[in-house]
């Protein structure tokens, strides 16, 4: 079946592709950071940060979960600024305020309404997505420890 060429479907393709490649890059660097005594504690089994968020979306945020989340939105906004103008905005596009603009009527529109934040929003929820998908052999041994309990 040939292919039309769409410029909606590229635009949507190339940020998603561009979403994946932050989610996956805040991922790698969520996971070199080891666990150290963090609030699952050193017996834990877990072996880094990332495991650590998993389990806390998977099971329960602690008290101190904003300290997580402000791990995580630190990586994602210093990953954001590092876009180039046409990709915040491909990425905006497929966020709910981008979908919503485009179903403005075009001379309705705002002409500039891409907000950085809106895509750092997406994306940390793309973050937090994968976390509850997320499993290794630590986190279903942490979590069937605390299901035992």
């Amino acid at each position: 079946m040939p292919r039309s060429l769409s410029e909606s479907k590229i635009i949507r393709d190339l940020a998603d592709d561009l979403r994946g490649h932050l989610v996956r890059k805040a991922i790698r660097a969520l996971q070199v950071m080891p666990v150290n005594g963090l609030l699952s504690g050193d017996d834990s089994g877990l072996a880094n940060v990332w495991d650590e968020i998993c389990v806390q979306l998977q099971i329960e945020q602690s008290l101190y979960w904003s300290a997580y989340e402000q791990v995580i939105y630190a990586f994602v906004v210093a990953y954001v600024d590092e876009l180039q103008l046409h990709e915040l905005e491909a990425i905006w596009l497929i966020t709910e305020q981008g979908e919503d603009w485009d179903c403005e009527l075009e001379k309705e529109r705002e002409p500039d309404p891409v907000l950085k934040d809106d895509v750092v929003e997406y994306v940390v929820g793309c973050v937090y997505q994968a976390a509850l998908d997320w499993t290794n052999e630590r986190i279903r041994r942490f979590l069937d420890l605390q299901y035992m309990d």
